[in-house]
C-alpha cells in the first residue's frame, strides 16, 4: 500500500516537540539540541500514518527524538542523490568498504563482572557528534582502587583532545562504587544528572539509588592507562555534603529490606519522577527526582505490588505504569484510577518462575496502535519460544491479540525485548527482530516478524555468526538504526553471548532467509567476550565506518572470572 503523508501533522508535531524541549527553560544554551539516550528509549514506540493520525509521536521526548532522527536521516541520503535518483525513488549504492574490522577503542572495566546493563549517552547535538558528549557504562562488580562500576568517557571521536587517532578517548569518571551496578545508568534531561542503582543485596541494607552530579565529580576523577590497560585511580564518591551546588551528588536513597538487580530505573522527563521494581514484584516511586529534596513517595499503596516476582524495568506512559514479570504476565497500574493503587495482571503469557525462560521480556509500547509488545522462551502450557501483543490498556487476565512461535523448544535463557525498523517507524507497516531458533532448536537465529500492530509470520531468518558447533545462546537485545548513508542501511545489531557465539552481529533490515538457509550476516566482530548488555548506538551520519567514524555504537562485554575482563566498547557502525 502507498501511504500519502497527510500535510504536515506527523512532521510538524515532531518538529513542534523538539523544538519546545530544546528550549527548555533554564537549559543552557549549547545544550539545546542535545539530549539523553538510554535503555528506555526503545521502550516507546510512535510510529508515522497509523490509527492516532500521528498525534503520539509529539507526547514523549524519546518517539519524537527517533522521528527526528529518521528524518535527519532521510535528508542526508537526499544530498547523496542526484534528482534522478530521487524522481526514480533510486538508492546509490556506497562504494564497498574495505576497511577491515578493528576496535575503534575499549576499555577493560579492571575486573570480571559482566557489563550486563545498556549504556547511556548524553549528546550535545543529537543530530552530530560533539566531543563534549558522554558515554556512562555500568559494570556488575564491586568497585575497587583498580575496578570502577560507573564509567563515563569523552572525547570519543579521532580527532578529539586527546584521542588523534580514535583509540584513546577521556575517562570523565570512573567511580568505585562498593556494590555492583547490574542495571543501567539514566541521565537526566539536560544531562547534569546521573541516576544509577548500586545493586546492594537486602541482607546488606538493600540497593541505593544514586544521583550523581556528573560534572561535579572533579577530584581525582579516575584513570586509566591505555598502554598497560589498567585504572591507575577510580573515585569514592563523597558521603557529605550531599544537595549542594558543589557536591557530588544530588541526593541518594537507600531501600532497605528489597533487592533488585534487574530493573533500571525509568524517568519521566515532564513529572522528574522515577519508577522501578524490586525482586518481590513491587513497583517503587520517586518524586521530585530533578531537586536535593526527591523522596521516595509510599502513599496510596505505593510500592504497588505486581505479583510476587521479579519484575523487569518500568515505563510509564499517560499515567501508567507498565511492567512484566518471571511469573509471565504484563502488569499496568492506573495513576488516574482510585487510590489506593493496585495493579492489573495480564494472561499469563510466559510459564512463570518455574523457568527463568519463562519470564517475559521487559515491555516495548507501541502507543501508536495501543499495544505491548513482549516475549517469553517458555511458552505457558505448550512451552517454545513466542512473541507476543497485548492490548495496551489490558483488563485482567485479558489474552493477547496477537501471539507467534519463534522456536519449538524452551529455553533457560532470559528473553529480550524485540526491535522494529524504519519501515514500521515511517509508515506503521513493518517488522520487529528478535532472537529465535531454528526449528530444529540447534542454532540461534535473529528472526524477522511482520508487525503493523499485530504480529504476522514470519519473513526472514538470518544465523547469527559463530565458529564450528552450532548451539542455542543467550544475546543481547536486538538493536536497530537507520542511517545516512546513500545506501539506505537501515541496521540491526545484535550481541552473541556464550559459547561459540560471542560476536557483535552487523545486517540490514528486511532480510529473508529460511529456516534452512538463513540469511549471513553483513558484519561480525570478535570482542573479548560475548555481549549481552544494551547497544547505544551515535548519530546516522554517513562517516560509520574505519578509525575516523563519527557515528558508533557502543556497548560492554561479559567477564570471566580470573581469566578475562570484561570491556566497553566503541565500534563503528558498520565495524
Amino acid at each position: 500500500m502507498i501511504r500519502i503523508p497527510s500535510g504536515c501533522l506527523g512532521v510538524c508535531t515532531v518538529v513542534a516537540a523538539l523544538a519546545a524541549i530544546w528550549s527548555m527553560p533554564g537549559e543552557a544554551q549549547g545544550r539545546r539540541r542535545g539530549g539523553p539516550s538510554d535503555w528506555s528509549h526503545a521502550r516507546i514506540m510512535a510510529a508515522r500514518f497509523g490509527p492516532d493520525g500521528d498525534q503520539k509521536i509529539g507526547k514523549s521526548w524519546r518517539s519524537a527524538r527517533k522521528q527526528m532522527q529518521l528524518q535527519w536521516a532521510q535528508q542526508s541520503r537526499d544530498a547523496h542523490q542526484d534528482w534522478l535518483d530521487r524522481f526514480l525513488d533510486r538508492r546509490r549504492r556506497s562504494p564497498a568498504d574495505t576497511t577491515p574490522p578493528h576496535l575503534d577503542w575499549n576499555l577493560r572495566t579492571g575486573g570480571y563482572g559482566n557489563v550486563a546493563g545498556t549504556p547511556a549517552k548524553y549528546s550535545f547535538d543529537i543530530s552530530a557528534y560533539n566531543c563534549s558528549d558522554v558515554i556512562y557504562f555500568t559494570v556488575d562488580q564491586p568497585g575497587t582502587a583498580s575496578a570502577p562500576n560507573v564509567i563515563a568517557i569523552t572525547n570519543a571521536y579521532a580527532g578529539c583532545t586527546g584521542n588523534a587517532a580514535g583509540a584513546t578517548p577521556t575517562v570523565k569518571f570512573g567511580i568505585a562504587l562498593p556494590y555492583g551496578t547490574a542495571t543501567s545508568a539514566v541521565p537526566s534531561i539536560d544531562g547534569t544528572v546521573l541516576y544509577v542503582m548500586q545493586s546492594r543485596p537486602s541482607a546488606n541494607g538493600g540497593p541505593i539509588l544514586h544521583a550523581i552530579n556528573v560534572n561535579n565529580i572533579t577530584t581525582s576523577p579516575g584513570a586509566y592507562n591505555f598502554t598497560t590497560n589498567v585504572w591507575t585511580q577510580t573515585h569514592t564518591l563523597s558521603a557529605s555534603p550531599i544537595g549542594t551546588a558543589s557536591s557530588e551528588q544530588l541526593f541518594q536513597l537507600t531501600y532497605a529490606g528489597i533487592t533488585n538487580n534487574v530493573a533500571s530505573p525509568y524517568l519521566d522527563y515532564e513529572t522528574n519522577q522515577i519508577f522501578f521494581g524490586d525482586s518481590a514484584g513491587r513497583i517503587h516511586r520517586v518524586t521530585g527526582a530533578n531537586t536535593a529534596a526527591a523522596a521516595k513517595y509510599t502513599s496510596n499503596g505505593f510500592p504497588v505490588a505486581c505479583g510476587t516476582a521479579q519484575v523487569q524495568s518500568p515505563v510509564y506512559w499517560e499515567n501508567q505504569i507498565f511492567t512484566t514479570s518471571a511469573d509471565g504476565r504484563v502488569y499496568r497500574i492506573n495513576l488516574a484510577g482510585a487510590t489506593p493503587y493496585a495493579s492489573i495482571g495480564s494472561y499469563q503469557g510466559g510459564a512463570g518462575t518455574s523457568s527463568v525462560g519463562g519470564a517475559l521480556s521487559a515491555p516495548v509500547l507501541d502507543v501508536t496502535n495501543d499495544k505491548i509488545v513482549t516475549s517469553t522462551n517458555n511458552v505457558n502450557g505448550i512451552g517454545g519460544r513466542a512473541y507476543g501483543a497485548f492490548n495496551l490498556q489490558f483488563a485482567q487476565d485479558e489474552l493477547p491479540t496477537s501471539w507467534l512461535a519463534t522456536g519449538p523448544t524452551s529455553t533457560t535463557i532470559s528473553p529480550v525485548s524485540p526491535a522494529f525498523d524504519d519501515a514500521f517507524w515511517s509508515t506503521n507497516s513493518g517488522s520487529l527482530y528478535g532472537p529465535g531458533t531454528n526449528t530444529l532448536g540447534t542454532n540461534t537465529y535473529l528472526v524477522r516478524i511482520s508487525y503493523d500492530g499485530e504480529l504476522g509470520a514470519i519473513t526472514g531468518r538470518a544465523a547469527l555468526a559463530h565458529t564450528s558447533t552450532t548451539a542455542v545462546v543467550n544475546t543481547s537485545a536486538a538493536t536497530e538504526f537507520l542511517t545516512g548513508a546513500a545506501s539506505n542501511p537501515d541496521f540491526l545489531f545484535i550481541g552473541g553471548g556464550s559459547g561459540n557465539y560471542r560476536y557483535m552481529n552487523r545486517i540490514s533490515a528486511g532480510f529473508t532467509g529460511s529456516d534452512l538457509t538463513p540469511s549471513t550476516m553483513a558484519g561480525s566482530f570478535a570482542p573479548a567476550q560475548g555481549v549481552i548488555s544494551g547497544i547505544i548506538i551515535d548519530t546516522n551520519l554517513s562517516t560509520m565506518t574505519g578509525s575516523t567514524a563519527k557515528a558508533n555504537i557502543y556497548f560492554g562485554t561479559v567477564g570471566v572470572a580470573s581469566t578475562t575482563m570484561s570491556t566497553i566498547v566503541q565500534l563503528a557502525q558498520a565495524f
